[in-house]
């Protein structure tokens, strides 16, 4: 059990150093893209990579965020009627939460296998490389709620 507390955390510090890297990619390109243009010459593939990039921070940091409890919770249901009550309905939005990243991940796989036949418009790359963020993503997810659900079925009600 707290391996999977520990693998987590790890998880959980690999995507936020990743993050402020693509943050800071995004950055450089862009600005880039703007001394270029005035120039005279364009980065064609600039604003494809940086939504692409874009788009992979949007899903990373909402691994984070739900890492760092920074969604509005429910926890508050069922506080009236006792802490067994409580941690039950607590592990109920946790399965639910747990199968809704287990069909994104699912879903997110089979269409980022079915984008490997189309390439992006200026870099010629398959499509299914900055798909591949959600399933990805998903799959941190996922131990992310496996492993709050192991600290709440720990968790002695008082």
């Amino acid at each position: 059990m707290q391996s999977l507390l520990r693998l987590s955390r790890a998880l959980n510090a690999a995507v936020e150093k990743l993050l402020m890297a693509i943050g800071a990619a995004i950055c450089v390109i862009l600005f880039a893209q703007v001394v270029f243009r005035y120039a005279g010459a364009s980065l064609g593939w600039s604003e494809e990579v940086s939504r692409h990039l874009l788009v992979a921070i949007t899903f990373l940091g909402g691994t984070v965020a739900y890492k760092r409890a920074s969604f509005i919770g429910l926890q508050g249901i069922g506080h009236s009627l006792g802490p067994a009550f409580q941690r039950s309905v607590v592990l109920a939005l946790q399965l639910l939460t747990l199968a809704c990243f287990v069909l994104i991940a699912w879903f997110g796989a089979a269409y980022t296998i079915k984008a490997a036949e189309h390439t992006s418009s200026s870099l010629q790359i398959p499509m299914s490389i900055p798909y591949s963020v959600i399933p990805i993503s998903a799959i941190v997810f996922i131990v992310h709620v496996l492993a709050d659900m192991t600290a709440t079925r720990e968790q002695q009600p008082r």
